[in-house]
């Protein structure tokens, strides 16, 4: 018997169905060890850290080490990244006690084809990858556990605390929130004009912007009997490019926008869908696909479309942080699948922008009218504007909301005289920047630099869960204790919120992951700029 290792039961069940009798399939319930809850746990001088069970996952490694002894060979196939390998880690520390015969495996999707893969190809433990999760882990403890009593008593509140991410993901939302206070609203105004063609009526802008209502309406009161001739017609047509697969920031900000999912419901779906050998790994910011499962998804588009609806396998400049190995979120099969609910509804959402990331361009007409105006009452004439837009090929937008709406204009020529029917005004008003929603907050630190895949879903959830956001109509809006923390850090600890400043750190931190940097000397550098004078400090 060949004992496999995994963190979660559904993804050990569908394990077990692939691999059969000679396997026994094991789950260690997600991490084993990690540092103290109630103390530092990592000593400041040398960094070496005390990592202690967690509760219960003691008993569970002694039943694991049982199976373990009396297998033939012990395969470890957590989670292809560096939160499974440390767990891979420490499983394969206490699994060599009673067997030397431990292998890591990696896949990147639950399919029998792929598991076969991977034990073909089993290999050791990335080492750079386990050093890349302790660096941050001690990292966020050391800063968790300097910076918080600091923040207690200046306010005397024992919930307030500072992270590595957290702290500026939280300065993004109070400064968008003090945006929006100090945003004061005015008034705009533009004339219009509503002009018939035959059966169908279009509107004409033009394009003025007037800050007082009595000019803009002397304009309009002008031209209420003026001559509408059509000057010129201009019509462009345009390729509208299919939107990219999904990795884990596009897939959050869609499902939140789309479907109403948090982000930690998000990541928990998709998880569920990947155990189940239903979608490839979802923390992911790499846009590859399989070349023969893109092939795969043409035929079917070819089939159920046509050739026309065919477009072509893409290849996107990857971000130097993108982990290689690891494709963009799709479905690992076209089968159909018995899903209900939420869970149906991202399965869903997921298939339709992997089908559309591989299908051709929409193709759309824009047209654009210039329509002289002129009276005796205008010194002299003046142009206002029409456009339309038609969809003269839909393209990707068969299967995926594209976001364009067909306003065509009807059959014009140069030299025609439009039929007037009403002369007004419109008011328009400027608006605040918009609050973020969990979907648009990690878009945002995504293009920044800050944080990655694996650590999105929990940083929302952290900063719910603190106090230091509450959800209204979807969007985030900051507490006074969020307030609070953010002046205090950027009076005290302008390194910790300095955006540039923790991207380059992320970068570093990447550094290790690819074994370019010494793990403990990230660590040192970030703690020394962090309380020996960051960017910024005076």
């Amino acid at each position: 018997m060949k004992l496999f290792v995994v963190e979660s039961p559904t993804k050990a069940k569908t394990l077990q169905r692939y691999l059969g009798k000679g396997f026994k399939v094991k789950a260690t319930l997600g991490h084993i060890k990690d540092l103290p809850p109630k103390e530092l746990g990592v000593d400041e001088d040398n960094l070496k850290a005390k990592y202690v069970y967690l509760r219960g996952k003691r008993k569970l490694v002694e039943g694991i080490k049982r199976l373990a002894k009396n297998s033939e060979e012990v395969y470890i196939g957590t989670d292809p990244d560096r939160e499974g390998e440390a767990i891979a880690y420490f499983l394969r520390e206490e699994i060599l006690k009673v067997n030397p015969n431990v292998k890591r495996v990696r896949f990147y999707e639950i399919t029998k084809e792929a598991i076969k893969n991977s034990l073909r190809e089993a290999g050791e433990l990335d080492i750079n990858l386990v050093h890349a999760q302790f660096s941050r882990r001690i990292l966020d403890r050391l800063i968790g556990f300097k910076l918080s009593p600091r923040l207690w008593r200046a306010y005397r509140d024992f919930k307030l605390s500072a992270g590595r991410v957290q702290s500026p993901a939280l300065r993004l939302i109070v400064e968008r929130e003090r945006e929006i206070q100090s945003f004061k609203e005015k008034s705009y105004y533009y004339v219009k004009a509503q002009v018939r063609k035959g059966e169908q009526t279009f509107l004409l802008t033009y394009d003025y912007r007037y800050e007082k209502p009595a000019n803009a309406k002397d304009i309009a009161d002008r031209i209420e009997e003026a001559l509408f001739v059509v000057k010129s017609i201009k019509v462009n047509s345009q390729k509208v490019p299919p939107p990219k697969p999904f990795i884990t920031s596009s897939l959050h900000a869609e499902a939140n926008s789309r479907l109403g999912l948090s982000a930690e419901k998000t990541q928990r779906l998709a998880q569920a869908l990947y155990e189940r050998g239903l979608i490839t790994y979802p923390r992911t910011d790499s846009f590859r696909m399989n070349e023969r499962k893109a092939k795969e998804f043409m035929s079917h588009i070819k089939k159920r479309l046509g050739q026309e609806y065919v477009g072509k396998l893409r290849r996107f400049k990857e971000k130097p942080t993108a982990q290689g190995a690891h494709e963009c979120i799709r479905p690992t099969g076209l089968k159909s699948v018995s899903l209900s609910g939420e869970e149906d509804a991202l399965y869903k959402l997921i298939l339709d922008r992997t089908l559309a990331s591989l299908m051709s361009p929409a193709v759309v007409e824009r047209t654009e009218v210039e329509v002289e105006v002129s009276t005796p009452r205008l010194r002299s004439p003046i142009i206002m504007k029409a456009k339309g837009l038609k969809i003269a090929f839909d393209g990707w937008c068969r299967v995926y909301p594209c976001g364009l709406e067909e306003a065509p204009l009807p059959p014009l020529e140069e030299g025609e005289v439009l039929k007037v029917e009403k002369v007004f005004l419109q008011e328009s008003k400027t608006k605040p920047p918009p609050r973020y929603t969990e979907g648009s907050l990690i878009k945002a630190l995504e293009k920044l630099g800050i944080g990655r895949p694996s650590t999105y879903a929990s940083l929302v959830k952290s900063l719910k869960s603190k106090g230091y956001v509450e959800l209204r109509r979807g969007a985030l809006v900051p507490t006074e204790r969020a307030f609070k923390v953010v002046d205090f850090l950027m009076e005290s600890f302008p390194g910790l919120m300095d955006y540039r400043f923790t991207a380059s750190m992320e970068e570093r931190l990447d550094l290790v992951e690819k074994g370019s940097a010494n793990w403990k000397s990230v660590v040192r550098d970030y703690m020394g700029l962090l309380f020996d004078g960051g960017p910024g400090r005076t």
